[in-house]
């Protein structure tokens, strides 16, 4: 072995684990903060300069998209879990908690599914959500358990609700459990009147996924 070749590994090891730390850094960074935090705010959360995330990184965004969208896939693949519930009304129930309580957690997570700062889904993952999700809410309306009108691309606005009761109160971080059992309540089918607008069509949910403030 050269002297360059030893002297490469131990370089390659050192960026590997600064890599690895900004990563962790930057999850609970934005978990935190969401996604307002800045690259020194990551870099000073994980005890590096802040030339190192430049190095790693060429931007904010591409931190962003390396994080979260993993973590929408995880959340697709939750998703089609919840399909493996008997019962179509349980399952709804499911997704909407499972959901819920990870973008309660992380904050980033919530702000990215909802397209704040510019950080949106791409529109491939907008068009992935429907997909995964429709056989989801078609077999609750098949079952007669949800309300007519009721759309799978009504899961942006009632995530959008719910973002503003994650961070009601420190002092209660469940508090949105009781929101979303209303908004369920809202979704299940009784005798209700008509809802007064139709849902957003698949294009108009992937635009206001991918360009949401």
């Amino acid at each position: 072995m050269s002297l360059d070749e030893h002297n490469a590994r131990p370089k390659r090891k050192d960026a590997a684990l600064n890599n690895e730390r900004l990563v962790q850094a930057a999850r609970e960074v934005f978990a935190q903060q969401g996604l307002s935090a800045t690259l020194e705010d990551i870099a000073r959360h994980a005890g590096i300069g802040v030339g190192t995330v430049y190095r790693n990184f060429s931007s904010k965004k591409a931190i962003v998209e390396t994080l979260y969208d993993a973590a929408v896939d995880s959340a697709l693949a939750e998703a089609q879990t919840a399909l493996e519930i008997e019962d179509p009304w349980l399952a709804i129930v499911a997704f909407f908690e499972i959901t819920a309580a990870n973008q309660a957690r992380d904050r980033g997570l919530c702000e990215t599914f909802l397209g704040n700062d510019g950080f949106g889904p791409h529109e491939r993952i907008a068009e992935k959500l429907v997909a995964v999700l429709s056989p989801l809410f078609d077999r609750a309306h098949a079952a007669g358990l949800l309300r007519d009108g009721v759309s799978v691309t009504d899961i942006g606005p009632i995530f959008a609700m719910l973002n503003s009761v994650y961070r009601v109160s420190d002092e209660h971080p469940d508090l949105w459990r009781r929101y979303l059992a209303l908004i369920l309540d809202g979704l299940r089918a009784r005798d209700r009147l008509a809802l007064p607008v139709p849902a957003l069509d698949v294009a108009a949910f992937a635009t206001a996924l991918t360009t949401g403030d």
